[in-house]
């Protein structure tokens, strides 16, 4: 049993390596063998880089311009002044625009373009060897991104560790990974992290999984450092629904 957990670890720490970089290279198989249309919208982050396509002024030329996501989230559109950007899909932040600028504007339009993004970081927090933010590609694993962070430490709860996914602009989804069954060998099924995805890995067992996420996403909550990379996406005061998906 000792040598089966030995070859498990040593398997899940070639996907991060010790300097904490993950291998996003995608192979064939990651991209012919998925249904991309199921692959969720892309939602805007701070530090993301936007084109807004104005289209073609009355004078004839193009009106393109060049914004980056504010840390609060928002965006300068003229004339309508400041949007909300972070958290919505790119379609919904054209919709935003048009509905705002109909104020001022005769039949405005809009295209929405996400030029460049921020960092692609997973938080890895609590009973862990070196709590932080890591980097984390397509693929990367809940197993890998504690593998990233060091490890757990010994008086980790294994079968309680939490993962939580913004999944909308104001709803978090949080599933409870159980990490001593996949150690064990027993249960393969690990979970794949997404973009700012949090891991919180508890002291002890979680009872109540739904009362502990509203706790725990509080904007008095203590277990939360403001200085994690790109947290401004899970903007606390707009998470009105927390979801869990996996008990």
């Amino acid at each position: 049993m000792k040598l089966r957990t030995l070859i498990l670890l040593a398997t899940l720490a070639i996907g991060l390596p010790a300097a904490a970089q993950a291998d996003t290279s995608l192979t064939s198989a990651d991209t012919t063998g998925m249904d991309w249309s199921r692959v969720p919208e892309y939602r805007i982050v701070p530090g993301d880089r936007l084109q807004l396509d104005f289209g073609r002024r009355s004078d004839g030329l193009l009106d393109v311009r060049e914004v980056r996501v504010r840390p609060d989230g928002r965006i300068t559109v003229f004339p309508a002044g400041d949007v909300i950007a972070a958290g919505l899909t790119p379609m919904e932040l054209q919709r935003n625009i048009v509905a705002l600028l109909s104020a001022d504007l005769r039949l405005p339009r809009v295209v929405v373009n996400v030029t460049d993004v921020a960092g692609n970081v997973v938080h890895v927090i609590g009973r862990v060897d070196k709590p932080g933010s890591y980097p984390a590609g397509p693929f990367v694993t809940v197993m890998q991104a504690v593998t990233a962070a060091g490890g757990l430490k010994d008086d980790a709860a294994r079968n309680s560790v939490l993962l939580f996914h913004r999944d909308g602009a104001r709803t978090v989804s949080v599933s409870r990974i159980r990490l001593d069954r996949l150690l064990k060998g027993d249960d393969l099924a690990d979970a794949v992290v997404g973009r700012f995805d949090i891991i919180f890995v508890p002291r002890s067992t979680i009872g109540n999984l739904n009362v502990f996420a509203q706790q725990f996403l509080a904007p008095a909550g203590t277990l939360l450092s403001s200085s994690l990379i790109g947290w401004e996406l899970f903007n606390l005061d707009r998470v009105f629904v927390t979801r869990v998906i996996r008990e």
